[in-house]
């Protein structure tokens, strides 16, 4: 629930350094049809009458790959638009990586998430009663080194586990609306 926070600090402090809402507004992004789907599909997945169901409960792994495929298209069609754009999309390619070669689901490290969430949460996503695109790492867990180990707690428990993706996709986020908003895009 973090990875905003990146780009919104970035936000702030670009306009109090003189930025302007409307040089990040005439950003020439494009592939937000694809993006808003990749969204529309997760949030839709979360809700709670279809977090429990069976359709989602079974499939919800390939429904995730899906959604992350739509993303990583949108993010692909902004590749001009510098190194930021780069940085977010190489973090979205890592994740999909991890999360296709483990079967649409992020595995977290569980010391990792004890560590920030205590049990609750760590009971949760182990139980597997309600749907969640993460799933505790094991021995049979592919490319853990991209997977959710990085754990960042943070007051009021908003905390998480974050992956190397995670940190680019937030990292290469926030450049992009710091550049922006400081001056207009260049081309």
């Amino acid at each position: 629930m973090l990875l905003p926070v990146p780009a919104l600090l970035a936000l702030a402090a670009a306009l109090l350094r003189g930025g302007s809402l409307r040089h990040l507004a005439a950003l020439p992004f494009r592939g937000s049809t694809f993006i808003f789907t990749s969204l529309a599909i997760q949030v839709l997945v979360y809700m709670p009458f279809v977090r429990t169901s069976p359709l989602v409960l079974h499939w919800g792994g390939l429904i995730y790959i899906v959604a992350l495929g739509f993303a990583l298209a949108g993010a692909l069609r902004n590749w001009s638009l510098g190194t930021p754009v780069r940085m977010a999309t190489l973090g979205l390619a890592f994740n999909a990586i991890v999360i296709t070669a483990n079967g649409g689901y992020m595995p977290t490290n569980v010391a990792a998430m004890h560590a920030v969430h205590r049990d609750a949460k760590a009971h949760e996503v182990a139980s597997q009663q309600l749907y969640s695109n993460t799933r505790p790492a094991g021995a049979s867990t592919r490319l853990g080194i991209l997977s959710d180990v990085i754990p960042i707690a943070s007051p009021g428990g908003w905390g998480n586990v974050y992956s190397i993706g995670d940190l680019l996709l937030a990292a290469g986020g926030a450049a992009l609306v710091y550049s922006a908003t400081r001056r207009p895009y260049a081309g």
